[in-house]
């Protein structure tokens, strides 16, 4: 009966599947491998075609050099040289309608006016090399090379939507996804909802050899694991019975079960090790986790209660768990802090303050650290992990012309540090950030900031109350509006065997004490500072006045044999001027001292020094040599 079904292929058809590796593979189970083997594939074919190429000018170009050279001995030769230079041109016109290059010359890739370019530049050379394998791939033709970057930049995730494929499918889902990956110019894949209502309406092939397949089922051989990877495993979903409609509105089937990953499983692994198991498991389970992490700059922005700073404990933990010399500095308003390591400063630091006295004096430390950070050498913090939390409330503590210049430097300079900065945004937009003053600086914010956005959900408090908490659901967010993810930015949601511990104030699931169980020696736990009896924290004016003494070594012995010289009135004048009409803020003091306002006078450091303590005893002016001066 079998042998009357008629071919569903036509003659120019047929060849296309033999090109490939075994299908009977790929349908019995060997996804990794049969993608693997035809992956390598690709790449012999384009080492192939790349060597052909070479051959077919290095030949053209003998064969019509020689046949210029002998046509005055024998007047035939020139026929051999025209067809050597006609197969020599042939190969520069179809490689540069497929690449549009101009590669006239045997073994030079690329242009030749780049491959001259390169000749004298070191950088340049460096970063060609760099690309020879994808320059190798310029020799396929188009669409083996579309197919070829297809598996390069795709292959985990190709391999995870192809084992949930039931078999007989998976080829024809394997050449749909392709095609979307094409359609969208390789920008993403399918997702899992729309790839299983799609195969509800695709039979399995025809032409598949049941004989063969079940043949390689039953020679599959399981060799005894070293250790348990079930628990790195995405969950197995049967997409033949996917539900429909409205239900496809969130990808549950991404979650894994609750007793996925258990700390029990792991913690006998050392810290690196720990923290890409755990890394693995989260992108196995959907939520991508290092294309959070893939920017110097992070910013996690969106609603009051959304789970922001539950996120940037997560990132700050595991980037603690694989680089133990990390130094985690930690800046956030309040005392609801999570228990993990770091150099915390928050309002613990200041037990003998109020709410709002002890945010101002965590604000003033984030000032003068990032004073620090501004005033050191280049890239000189590669092992710094900046974390600001509440940073919008921070930032407001401040005077105007100090929150100006932090934004500025968080927004513009932060990145020559070499550090890398996580910020927790509460804002609707960039502009409700960064403001009017600083809105030169957004399409640059824009361009070098990963914008990670959340959603927040109304959970029941019991009776007719409602709290609003994390949902676990993140994406890249829009810089223009916080709320709106951009096309393809979805991030995935944190799994449910991340959700084990609750909060001890709202009695939600908490991921970040859950993944701290995982991690028990980077758990911290932060108390309230104990100052001596008696003993009360100072004023921030008074500190300033003594860092303003105490700024170079020398400086007190020359106050004192100042303080009984005479400044004058048009000289306190002329500093106020200086410091008011300044285009950035604090003003330092040479650049008080060097201004052009003075003249050619200028004036000595101990004659300013005088001047600038006595204005600054008298309220006009604020601020110390190390941070700067600026005005009341």
């Amino acid at each position: 009966m079998e042998n009357n079904i008629p071919k569903i292929t036509t003659k120019e058809t047929e060849h296309l599947r033999s090109q490939y590796p075994s299908l009977s593979h790929l349908e019995a189970g060997n996804v990794s491998e049969w993608l693997q083997e035809r992956k390598d594939q690709l790449f012999e074919m384009a080492r192939q075609s790349e060597n052909e190429a070479d051959m077919t000018r290095v030949l053209g170009l003998m064969a019509g050099g020689i046949g210029a050279v002998c046509y005055a001995v024998n007047p035939l030769a020139i026929v051999g040289g025209l067809i050597g230079g006609a197969a020599w041109l042939w190969f520069v016109v179809e490689h540069s309608n497929r690449t549009k290059e101009i590669a006239p010359i045997p073994f030079v890739r690329g242009n030749f006016i780049d491959a001259v370019a390169r000749a004298g530049d070191y950088d340049t050379r460096s970063n060609y090399q760099a690309d020879h394998l994808a320059n190798t791939v310029k020799f396929l033709e188009r669409q083996s090379a579309e197919e070829y970057a297809f598996l390069l930049a795709e292959f985990e995730n190709i391999g995870q939507y192809l084992t949930q494929v039931e078999p007989g499918k998976r080829f024809y889902a394997y050449r749909w996804m392709f095609g979307w990956f094409g359609k969208l110019k390789g920008r993403q894949l399918p997702t899992y909802q729309s790839m299983a209502l799609h195969l509800q309406d695709v039979t399995i092939d025809s032409r598949l050899n049941r004989s063969e397949v079940s043949a390689i089922a039953q020679a599959q051989t399981q060799l005894p694991p070293t250790v348990d990877i079930k628990q790195f495993q995405s969950p197995q979903v049967n997409i033949r019975h996917s539900p429909q409609g409205a239900e496809h509105s969130r990808p549950e089937e991404l979650q894994p079960s609750a007793n996925g990953l258990v700390p029990e499983t792991i913690t006998n692994l050392t810290l690196p090790n720990r923290a890409n198991a755990l890394i693995a498991a989260l992108r196995k389970s959907g939520f991508q986790i290092e294309d959070m992490m893939s920017s110097q700059v992070i910013a996690i922005a969106g609603t009051q209660r959304g789970g922001k700073g539950t996120l940037a404990a997560i990132l700050a933990t595991l980037s603690l768990g694989l680089d133990a010399g990390l130094s985690t500095q930690y800046f956030t308003a309040g005392v609801d802090v999570y228990p993990f390591s770091c150099n915390l400063i928050s309002a613990l630091k200041y037990p003998e303050k109020d709410a709002d006295g002890a945010d101002k004096l965590v604000a003033r430390d984030l000032l003068k650290f990032l004073k620090g950070l501004d005033a050191s050498d280049p890239y000189s913090h590669k092992n710094l992990l900046l974390v600001i939390d509440e940073a919008m409330r921070l930032l407001s503590l401040l005077d105007e012309s100090d929150r100006t210049w932090a934004i500025q430097y968080l927004l513009s300079r932060f990145a020559k540090s070499g550090g890398t900065l996580i910020i927790v945004l509460h804002g609707s937009n960039l502009t409700s950030v960064v403001g009017k003053a600083t809105a030169g600086l957004a399409d640059t914010f824009k361009q070098s900031v990963n914008f990670i956005g959340c959603v927040a959900q109304s959970v029941s408090a019991g009776g007719l109350r409602k709290i609003n908490v994390a949902s676990g659901e993140y994406f890249k967010a829009n810089p223009n509006n916080f709320a709106e993810p951009v096309n393809g930015g979805t991030l995935g949601m944190i799994p449910d065997w991340l959700k084990i511990e609750l909060h001890p104030g709202n009695g939600q699931p908490d991921p970040a004490r859950t993944l701290l169980k995982f991690f028990p020696e980077l758990v911290q736990q932060h108390e309230p500072a104990v100052m001596p009896r008696g003993e009360k924290i100072a004023p921030s004016d008074a500190v300033n006045q003594l860092e303003s003494i105490f700024s170079k070594p020398t400086q007190d012995v020359e106050i004192a044999e100042l303080e009984e010289l005479s400044i004058s009135l048009a000289d306190f004048e002329q500093i106020l001027n200086i410091v008011t009409s300044a285009v950035a803020t604090p003003v330092s003091f040479a650049a008080i001292r060097n201004s052009r306002k003075w003249g050619e006078e200028k004036k000595s450091v101990r004659y300013l020094r005088c001047a600038i303590a006595q204005l600054i005893e008298s309220k006009q002016l604020k601020g110390s040599e190390k941070l700067g001066f600026t005005a009341f």
